[in-house]
């Protein structure tokens, strides 16, 4: 379907005057961007689009997709990687607040997007399905060499915002390095990887839903997950790395953390407000400040993190701090905890606390429990 000059210009108009209201943010200052709908891609074929959205991602400043408005639709397929090689790049809908898909094809081995040399861009309104199920990497394990995520974002000052991403194989829905002075708000992560015990008993399928290894000057918020396999949303943290109002649920797939925040590569972050439920027996840890529970973590600690008002009800061990040195906890809640599938243990708790140094504040009320790999949970 073509688009008419009047309907795209009108559409333009409207983001711009978006862009206006929220804040300065990717190509505001473009008054004479290059925009398309990139109509030589058909989202109502099951054919590859990504040769001619790669042309239109590199010649044009804003990409205007098309959302569906008919039966038919089947989302934009990907059989090679795209990539984001110039600044100020959009990649949005045609039709706000219409989500967009991109689809993996069956064949494809790499993530659906990859970010890796621009910056001061913005994804928004879209619908990144890894489409799982008839991958052909469906029941290979991700490791160093093959990670089959759904997106890798990189670079400075990006924004997104209202996507959802989905059914990635295994490793992440989204994955963020290398990247500062961004925000990930108002999107959802769900349904990514498998455990084992869906897949036949094949161990490496799991997957996070955001993964983030550094959110220095950046903010994570509002955004909704539930029913991944690995943690849900995993933040390293960073200098004025702000975590906050991010619900994350597990009614139906059991995930080893809802929200692991901090680690020892990064210093600093503020977790707050975030709210973590769970059904008997899906989720290990709620919240795990540190992450001593994970070998990856060598032993290490986390530093200076403020971790307050946030919420987790049902888990395994609701409130688990391990591994933190500096900072403070304060004013969590955790409560009903349930079941006995947790990491390197097998004893529910609300709130527990160990291998903690030099914190401004700790909430009392913790068990003396430690979670590292072969400790069975020691006091």
């Amino acid at each position: 379907m073509a688009y008419s000059r009047a309907a795209l210009v009108a559409c333009l108009l409207a983001m711009r005057a978006g862009f206006a209201a929220r804040g300065p943010t990717v190509s505001t200052a473009a008054a004479a961007a290059s925009a398309t709908t990139c109509d030589a891609a058909d989202p109502y074929d099951t054919l590859p689009d990504d040769a001619a959205l790669q042309a239109c991602l590199d010649a044009y400043d804003w990409i205007l997709l098309k959302p569906p408005d008919r039966p038919g639709y089947f989302g934009y397929v990907i059989s090679q990687t795209l990539k984001l090689r110039h600044d100020h790049i959009l990649l949005t809908t045609a039709d706000n607040p219409r989500k967009v898909t991109l689809v993996a094809s069956p064949d494809l081995t790499e993530p659906l997007l990859r970010v890796s040399t621009a910056n001061d861009y913005e994804i928004s309104f879209i619908r990144f399905d890894g489409n799982r199920e008839s991958r052909k990497v469906r029941d290979k394990p991700c490791d160093t060499s093959h990670d089959f995520r759904n997106v890798e974002l990189s670079g400075n000052r990006f924004h997104v915002r209202y996507v959802d991403s989905l059914r990635a194989p295994c490793g992440s829905g989204m994955v963020v390095g290398g990247a500062n002075d961004f925000e990930i708000v108002d999107s959802l992560f769900y349904d990514n990887g498998r455990q084992p015990e869906e897949a036949n008993g094949t161990a490496g399928l799991w997957a996070d839903g955001l993964t983030v290894f550094g959110c220095t000057r950046s903010a994570v918020r509002d955004n909704v997950f539930w029913d991944n396999s690995d943690v849900d949303l995993g933040v390293n943290g960073g200098d004025r790395c702000a975590v906050y109002r991010n619900t994350i649920s597990h009614s139906w797939k059991y995930a080893f953390a809802g929200l692991v925040a901090g680690d020892p590569s990064r210093s600093g972050g503020e977790f707050s407000d975030n709210l973590v439920t769970s059904d008997y027996n899906l989720l290990g840890f709620g919240i795990v400040v540190g992450c001593h529970p994970w070998g990856a973590c060598s032993g290490g600690y986390a530093s200076n993190l403020s971790v307050h008002d946030n919420h987790a009800l049902g888990a395994v061990v609701n409130l688990a701090v391990d591994g933190l040195n500096g900072g403070r906890v304060e004013n969590n809640t955790a409560s009903g905890a349930q079941g006995d599938r947790v990491l390197n243990c097998n004893l529910s708790a609300d709130y527990t606390a160990g291998h903690v140094v030099n914190l401004s504040s700790l909430q009392r009320g913790f068990l003396n429990r430690t979670f590292d790999a072969g400790s069975f949970c020691q006091p």
